[in-house]
């Protein structure tokens, strides 16, 4: 689901960057997964029936990924708008040039005051530098922690269709919304294969561009993910006479037989049958 992408850039402070592609797809390992047994689990929300499955992306969801690349460009115009705008606000400490003799009019005196005064904003300035670099890279960490949070919960779940069921999310989602996803859930791995396996809810969140919105919205929808196991077909029946497995010899059979042919004597014989038919 600047914590997907264009954070501030200082001129002194090197740093690191979220990769343009989408965010969930960028939690992606490079290790193949080991090829998983038929899945038999599923995941529905609420009382929704799962969806049937779909071989190509839904035409809305071509629609919504065309609209959220354009709204992406738009927000990006904005944002730079906004920070030179908001420049000034934030009271950024400039140190300036160093005081020399000539700068302070050969006055001895006043020379040493501006030096004294240049020293310390020049310790003001890197204070301010090193709190900045700080904050970027606490921000980056915790994000990190979080795609890598995910990858995790991907292994764990390890549903057999999940990348199919990512990709659409990914289509639908802009980054802003995938980042809410990665960042707010309780576990987002679930919430984004439950979402891209039931592609009405997927379609309904995608329309929101309110991030307020969207994450009250999806908070109430992961409260109702349930994961339930699939039912397994019922056994094939086997009728079988009395307690003899199905293809097995009826010893007891074969006995009476066997006394019926030398005594003459069927009546036996005769009612084990009637009792075998009776069994079936």
């Amino acid at each position: 689901m600047g914590i997907i992408e264009d954070e501030v850039v200082e001129e002194e402070i090197v740093e690191e960057t979220v990769d343009e592609e989408e965010v969930i797809e960028d939690t992606e390992t490079s290790e193949e997964a080991p090829e998983e047994e038929e899945e038999d689990r599923v995941v529905t929300i609420g009382d929704l029936e799962p969806e049937e499955e779909h071989q190509e992306t839904p035409g809305w969801v071509k629609k919504v990924r065309k609209v959220n690349r354009e709204q992406e460009r738009e927000i990006k115009r904005l944002k730079k708008q906004i920070e030179e705008v908001s420049k000034p606000k934030e009271e950024e400490i400039k140190l300036g040039d160093k005081p020399t003799l000539e700068s302070s009019g050969f006055d001895d005196k006043k020379f040493e005051k501006d030096l004294l005064t240049w020293h310390e904003r020049s310790k003001e300035v890197e204070k301010q530098k090193l709190e900045k670099q700080k904050a970027i890279e606490e921000e980056t960490k915790g994000w990190q922690t979080k795609q890598e949070r995910y990858v995790n919960l991907k292994q764990e779940h390890s549903f057999k269709d999940f990348q199919d069921a990512e990709e659409l999310v990914s289509d639908a989602f802009s980054k802003t919304q995938q980042g809410i996803i990665v960042q707010g859930a309780d576990d987002p791995a679930l919430l984004v294969y439950a979402l891209g396996k039931n592609p009405k809810k997927l379609e309904e969140l995608a329309n929101l561009k309110d991030p307020v919105e969207f994450a009250f919205k999806l908070a109430k929808l992961e409260a109702q993910l349930k994961v339930s196991n699939k039912k397994a077909p019922a056994p094939e029946k086997r009728i079988t006479g009395g307690s003899t497995g199905s293809g097995s010899i009826d010893k007891n059979l074969e006995r009476l037989r066997e006394k019926a042919a030398k005594t003459g004597d069927f009546t036996e014989l005769n009612r084990y049958k009637r009792e075998l038919r009776g069994a079936k």
